[in-house]
């Protein structure tokens, strides 16, 4: 069990990852992800944000 960096809930099969020059956070949901950026002031790179998003606009339909 891998608990989410922001609230410690389980962050299951497929963590919500976030890539930091220090490390990769994992996050049990989008949401907490999004908190902790607003809260460190982090902006999210297109690769983070399309991890687990299949209807990004920055993916191509296949």
């Amino acid at each position: 069990m891998k608990p989410c960096d922001l609230c410690s809930l389980d962050c299951g099969n497929k963590p919500f990852d976030l890539v930091t020059p220090e490390k990769t956070l994992q996050f049990c949901c989008e949401g907490c992800r999004g908190i902790y950026e607003m809260l460190h002031d982090i902006k999210a790179a297109p690769a983070q944000t399309t991890q687990n998003n299949p209807n990004s606009p920055e993916r191509k339909p296949t």
